[in-house]
C-alpha cells in the first residue's frame, strides 16, 4: 500500500482565507484512504517548515503531499531533490502557481481526490545557486516591493494581491535603482541594465490574464525576460502587453531560451534618486 504523508504549511497565505488547517488535513487524508493509500498528517508551524522536510524525506514515504503556497513548495522540492520521493501539491496560498501549472484544482476537496489518483510526472525545476525553482526567480524591485503587499492585508486573495501590484508599480518602478546583468549562456552572452528580470523553467505561454502560464515542463530549458525599460510609463506598457498576451512583442524586452545560465549582476554606477530610468 503506498505510503504517504502529508505537510501544511500554517503560515500560508490560504489560512488567510479561513481555510482550516485541521480540517483540510482530513479531507485529504479521506480523499487518499478511499484511494487506498496510507497517509498521516503533520501541520508545520510558522519556522518550522525546514526541519518538517527534513524529517519527512529521513522517513522515506512514497510521496510528501504538501500543503502551502509557491514558496513551500519550493523548499519542498529543494529537499526532495535526488530522493525517490513523489511531491504533491494542495494549494494553500495566494497566487499558487505551481499548481496551477500542473492542473491541480484550487478547491481543497478537488485538489484532494485529483492527487489521490493522480500518477507521478517529472518536471523540470530551476536550480537557483542551490535553491529550487518551479514557477519564476525575479530580479529587480519586484522582490523588495514584495515585502510591502505581504502584510496579509490581500486577505489571501490572488486577485486582492494582483490589483496591489498593479496600482502600485509606477511608484515602485521610479524609485527602484537598476541592477546591471552580464550573462553568459548556450547561444552566447548580454548584459543590459534592467529593473525587472523574470527567468522560468520552460517559458510563459503568450495568453490572457494576470496570473503567468508555464509550459514546457520537460524541455530541460528555461527562458529569460530581461526588461530594459527606463520609465514607469514604459513599465505600465510591459505590464498591459503581459496581461494580454503581447510580452513577446514587446520591443524592450530581451528573451532567449538557455539550458545553463551564469548571471553577474551589480549595482549600477550611476544614481537615479526617485526618477524614471
Amino acid at each position: 500500500m503506498p505510503r504517504y504523508l502529508l505537510l501544511l504549511n500554517r503560515g500560508s497565505g490560504g489560512n488567510d482565507r479561513g481555510l482550516d488547517a485541521r480540517e483540510v488535513c482530513r479531507i485529504v487524508e479521506e480523499a487518499f484512504r478511499e484511494a487506498g493509500h496510507e497517509i498521516t498528517s503533520r501541520i508545520v508551524e510558522p519556522g518550522g517548515l525546514d526541519a518538517a522536510l527534513k524529517r519527512a524525506v529521513a522517513e522515506a514515504p512514497d510521496g510528501l503531499i504538501i500543503a502551502g503556497g509557491d514558496g513551500t513548495v519550493s523548499a519542498a522540492a529543494r529537499h526532495l531533490g535526488g530522493t525517490p520521493i513523489v511531491l504533491g501539491i494542495v494549494p494553500m496560498g495566494t497566487f499558487n502557481l505551481a499548481a496551477r501549472d500542473l492542473g491541480v484544482p484550487l478547491e481543497i476537496d478537488e485538489a484532494a481526490r485529483f492527487l489521490a489518483r493522480a500518477g507521478s510526472i517529472a518536471v523540470d525545476v530551476l536550480d537557483v545557486a542551490g535553491h529550487a525553482c518551479l514557477c519564476t526567480t525575479i530580479l529587480g524591485f519586484y522582490p523588495e516591493f514584495a515585502r510591502t503587499f505581504e502584510r496579509r492585508d490581500h486577505g489571501g486573495r490572488w486577485w486582492k494581491k494582483a490589483f496591489k501590484v498593479i496600482t502600485s508599480l509606477p511608484r515602485t518602478f521610479r524609485e527602484a535603482r537598476p541592477l546591471r546583468l552580464t550573462w553568459k549562456h548556450d547561444g552566447g552572452e548580454g548584459g543590459a541594465r534592467t529593473k525587472f528580470s523574470a527567468f522560468v523553467p520552460g517559458r510563459y505561454k503568450a495568453t490572457t490574464g494576470i496570473v503567468p502560464v508555464r509550459t514546457d515542463f520537460q524541455s530541460g530549458t528555461m527562458t529569460a525576460y530581461i526588461g530594459r525599460q527606463r520609465h514607469a510609463g514604459a513599465a505600465m506598457r510591459g505590464m498591459f502587453d503581459y496581461v494580454f498576451g503581447r510580452q513577446e512583442a514587446n520591443d524592450e524586452l530581451t528573451m532567449f531560451k538557455t539550458a545553463t545560465l551564469e548571471l553577474r549582476p551589480g549595482t549600477s554606477s550611476i544614481d537615479f534618486p526617485n526618477r524614471g530610468w
